[in-house]
């Protein structure tokens, strides 16, 4: 069932998305004939997806109960997409409470309204992509909330990631990205404020990415810290506090192990699993160093691997 629920964690955010977020429920076969309760798992779908990929959570689902490999759960599948596409499920003055929603309003309303097994160790967090890194990040900060996360392809940067990905990888992104700051710019805030959210493609993920890690409320839109600037000659100028901010959002990783190594040691379980031929190569290269670094800080962990790219046989 799909229903609609208070989102009071996103109310008062830049963009104009409402306080209220439409969600996804997938109930047992027996949850309708009993008074049982049940675990549940918490999905959260990538940059501009609204399901599962590769996955009907109902038929499929019940095709692994009734044969007996798993047991019966609840589903609940809680997108990311706001106005810019994607939120990347942290908080932010620009997008709103995004982490928060999931850890508290969704995790809230669910034990509230359904009959879950109210405590962390009944309920598990996974993702794709951007929701991927999503179920990291969450599980990473609320083992109180989750005590398990399965990962799919995630947003993860090695030490090269921010560089090779498609925000900073080409050439013409970043006179792109200045092009449309300065255009913003020089509009009445009404204007700016419609015209932030119009851009597809890694212009559109980029904007998407810097409201979420990089935000600056005090500016024009898109209220986002750059980390590139443009000098009268033409050279590009980078602001390398600026561009740690923007690596520490998919990145950061070495930092975030030791700062978190004793909630990470206390999920009861943790796995990454990407595509061999995922199209997007940091990924696989960013959840191998994600693999390093839990491994040196010996953090129980499985990375696992399959013959797909990056949405093919999840």
């Amino acid at each position: 069932e799909t229903i609609t629920i208070p989102a009071p964690s996103l109310a008062g955010n830049l963009i104009g998305d409402p306080a209220e977020r439409k969600i996804s429920i997938y109930l047992p076969p027996s949850y309708g004939t009993s008074e049982t309760r049940y675990p549940v798992v918490y999905y959260l779908p990538g940059f501009g997806d609204s399901g599962m990929l590769g996955f009907g959570a109902g038929k499929e689902l019940e095709k692994l109960i009734a044969s007996g490999a798993v047991n019966e759960m609840i589903v609940v599948i809680a997108d990311g997409i706001n106005a810019l596409d994607g939120s990347f499920y942290v908080n932010s003055p620009v997008t709103g409470n995004w982490e928060d929603f999931i850890a508290q309003d969704l995790v809230g309303y669910m034990d509230a309204t359904y009959r879950t097994l109210p405590a962390a160790e009944s309920r598990g967090i996974s993702g794709h992509s951007m929701g991927g890194f999503g179920a990291l990040n969450i599980a990473m900060h609320h083992p109180d909330v989750f005590s398990a996360v399965y990962s799919f392809s995630p947003g993860l940067f090695d030490a090269n990631g921010l560089a090779e990905s498609p925000m900073f990888g080409t050439q013409d992104m970043i006179p792109m990205f200045l092009r449309k700051q300065a255009k913003l710019a020089d509009m009445p805030l009404e204007q700016a404020q419609k015209l932030m959210t119009v851009d597809g493609g890694n212009l559109g993920f980029s904007v998407a990415y810097g409201a979420a890690f990089a935000p600056n409320t005090g500016k024009q839109p898109p209220y986002i810290d750059y980390p590139y600037t443009q000098a009268a000659d033409g050279t590009l100028v980078r602001d390398d506090e600026v561009w740690k901010r923007w690596e520490s959002g998919f990145g950061g990783i070495a930092e975030e192990v030791q700062q978190y190594k004793d909630n990470l040691m206390s999920l009861r379980g943790l796995v990454v699993d990407c595509g061999t031929r995922d199209e997007y190569q940091w990924i696989p290269n960013g959840c191998a160093y994600y693999d390093q670094q839990l491994t040196a800080a010996g953090i129980p962990h499985q990375f696992a691997s399959h013959d797909g790219d990056h949405q093919s046989r999840l």
